[in-house]
């Protein structure tokens, strides 16, 4: 499972076309639960961001929220606190099901060469089909990273929709861009925010972030 953080394996034993048996392997021992002991506990909530580089803000915030049970600060958060931490954490959500959607699954279902004859005016397709263009010149596929090397598969879908998919695809990158700057602004920076912390954040909003 290439694209997904960490390293995972899925080995199938395939008789006739029917699955006989399937595993699932977790192949990279990462030891945050030892190099976590012994530790001021407000370090948590900087250390198992480190565990992704997708999705670090939903760990420092799961930290957070079990250094306010240990803490017993559950219920003294500050309405801005918990608006802020909302807003961080709901931020990251958006880029995260951006990124997981269309730039690490949906190239296993979307025939991006569909782009290659495309006759319209969306200026994210023509770019792509730019894109593709050149790596077909140049005799290269590997120029068509990251939509190349992939699997030889059924892909289904009508022309149409792969365009409309692709052209997603590109735009997904803009607006996973404008979820990283929202949440920037609130947390210091991301990935890996400097804001929340046991007791709500460390910093006010301002007219300035909101607008």
């Amino acid at each position: 499972i290439t694209r997904i953080e960490g390293h995972l394996k899925i080995e199938a034993t395939v008789d006739g076309g029917e699955v006989k048996d399937a595993k699932c392997v977790g192949t990279l021992f990462r030891g945050f639960e030892i190099f976590m002991k012994d530790r001021d506990p407000r370090d948590a909530v900087h250390i198992t961001q480190r565990i992704c580089g997708v999705c670090p803000t939903s760990h420092g915030t799961t930290a957070a929220l079990n250094l306010d049970s240990a803490f017993g600060v559950v219920d003294k958060i500050p309405n801005n606190g918990r608006i802020l931490r909302n807003l961080i954490q709901g931020a990251n959500y958006i880029a995260s099901h951006i990124v997981h959607f269309y730039h690490l699954a949906a190239l296993d279902y979307v025939d991006v060469t569909e782009v290659a004859d495309y006759d319209g005016t969306d200026p994210e397709l023509l770019k792509v089909k730019d894109f593709i263009a050149r790596a077909l010149a140049a005799g290269d596929m590997s120029m068509l990273a990251p939509f190349y090397p992939r699997y030889e598969g059924d892909y289904r879908l009508p022309k149409k929709v792969a365009q409309a998919a692709v052209a997603h695809y590109v735009e997904g990158l803009n607006m996973r861009r404008l979820a990283h700057e929202m949440s920037a602004i609130y947390s210091g920076r991301l990935p890996h925010s400097v804001a929340v912390v046991a007791g709500g954040v460390t910093s006010h909003p301002s007219i300035d972030s909101i607008s």
